[in-house]
């Protein structure tokens, strides 16, 4: 089973508009309870998590043939 890279759009989308989200969450959170620097670096480790993650699933597409 092998999929096109244009049938990939939505769910990078969709994973990306979810990093956003958590990224923005992570910085509104803690720069309630932390302050301005603290927010930064929880979002820019949020981010960090998911482009580790997607790189993990990339992988795992790339080993699986589905890419």
């Amino acid at each position: 089973m092998t999929s096109q890279p244009a049938e990939l759009w939505l769910p990078l989308a969709l994973f990306l508009l979810f990093a956003l989200l958590s990224a923005a969450g992570a910085f509104l959170i803690v720069k309630h309870w932390r302050g301005r620097a603290a927010a930064i670096w929880a979002a820019a480790l949020t981010a960090l998590f998911f482009g580790v993650l997607l790189l993990g699933l990339w992988a795992l597409l790339r080993s699986g043939g589905m890419l």
